[in-house]
């Protein structure tokens, strides 16, 4: 086990032991006392594919009462990553890691505690790898993370966090889309993310890279090694989308020309519009849905190694390329952004004037269909995973009648 903030970092889930248990969850309850711990063993349900998800219970005692707390360790050694992506290099996938134990460990605190009680005498400061502070309910748009560190020089890193399958929270099986209703949930989390980061933001009074300075705000990755093999990647994929619609040559000729420069289409410094703490990877596989029945009441955002500092509308753009069909894209997309609009003002602050506060609705249509050429570009790249089926296409000859293409 590797060592990072006095706490050991486990490598596997026989390293998940009761006395490590107790160290990771004192911050959060420190009048708790673990007294067992059950790990379940692996899962597959959200939180990516290049980690391993260990599903655990810890059972504690406070003042004579018995607790049992469901949660999940979220492992990565950084060796699978390597094998299921090798032309990208080592450390590229090391910073993803970073960069989400950070999120958790630094930033979260900072949107959901400090944000949340309005003192404006706060100041702003990385409460270390734990990520207490604040309350977590369904309505909120991630789960709790308790603790998160990454020890580069043992190339291992650890996030854990309630266990969201316990709760009734799950991931579309079998790559299914997104509907009408559980993308109205997922673009009200989307709204609260962007809007908390939008208030931190105008409390601090300067960009959240200023502050945080690890957020990429301008590219693909920092590693020029890594952003090359993403675009050869992006152009195989152009390739399967060619070949899948071989009647569509004039669309592929504009999507040739249009998208020539992936680094220029992800750089947004000089774009004057308001942006916000995006994910950057909104897509099935990264959403939970809490049901009830077979009605969807909650949903969480996970899997967090690819935030970025965007307008809004590049999550909401991604999500509709990537999380949803035809019908949905086309006959409910007016809604959906009506209720992200809405949400987004509700969680603003009302006592502040600027920024967000004046975003209205029709500049976010606007944006939207401007900005489907991002859209477009990301759902190409999930061709590595997601099929090249015919919602994709008529999404894209859509977007195309709008002049984007």
């Amino acid at each position: 086990m590797a060592t990072s903030d006095m706490i050991t970092i486990p490598q596997s889930a026989e390293d998940i032991a009761l006395s490590w248990v107790q160290q990771v969850l004192q911050r959060d309850l420190p009048d708790v006392i673990i007294t067992d711990v059950d790990v379940k063993g692996s899962i597959s349900q959200g939180e990516g594919f290049l980690s391993d998800i260990v599903a655990f219970d810890a059972v504690g005692t406070k003042d004579g009462t018995s607790h049992r707390y469901s949660l999940v360790a979220k492992l990565t050694d950084f060796k699978r990553p390597q094998t299921l992506m090798p032309d990208f290099p080592k450390d590229f996938h090391m910073q993803l890691d970073i960069l989400e134990v950070k999120f958790y460990s630094i930033l979260v605190p900072d949107l959901l505690y400090d944000v949340s009680v309005q003192s404006t005498e706060r100041k702003f400061q990385p409460k270390g790898a734990h990520c207490g502070g604040y309350s977590h309910a369904d309505s909120l748009f991630l789960p709790k993370c308790y603790y998160a560190a990454t020890d580069p020089s043992s190339m291992v890193s650890v996030r854990v966090m309630e266990n969201l399958k316990t709760q009734g929270f799950s991931i579309k099986p079998n790559l299914q889309p997104l509907s009408r209703d559980e993308m109205m949930l997922t673009a009200g989390a989307f709204a609260q993310l962007h809007g908390l980061s939008h208030r931190l933001e105008l409390h601090l009074g300067k960009p959240l890279p200023e502050k945080y300075g690890w957020i990429r705000p301008d590219a693909i990755s920092p590693n020029e090694q890594a952003t090359e093999a993403f675009t050869n990647e992006f152009h195989k994929c152009l390739k399967k989308f060619a070949a899948a619609f071989p009647d569509q040559t004039d669309l592929v000729a504009r999507l040739e020309k249009r998208i020539r420069n992936l680094k220029t289409l992800f750089d947004v410094t000089k774009d004057p519009r308001v942006k916000v703490l995006s994910h950057g990877d909104c897509w099935g596989n990264n959403i939970m849905i809490k049901y009830e029945g077979d009605v969807p009441v909650a949903a969480k955002l996970v899997d967090w190694q690819g935030i970025k500092f965007h307008p809004p509308t590049y999550d909401l753009v991604h999500l509709f390329l990537c999380g949803t069909d035809w019908d949905v894209f086309h006959s409910h997309r007016d809604a959906i952004l009506a209720h992200y609009h809405q949400k987004l003002q509700e969680t603003l602050n009302p006592s502040e004037s600027s920024g967000l506060q004046k975003y209205t609705l029709e500049q976010l249509n606007a944006d939207f269909k401007a900005d489907c050429l991002y859209g477009v570009c990301c759902r190409i790249m999930m061709l590595l995973v997601l099929p090249a089926d015919q919602d994709l296409l008529r999404k894209v000859q859509e977007i195309k009648e709008w002049g984007v293409l």
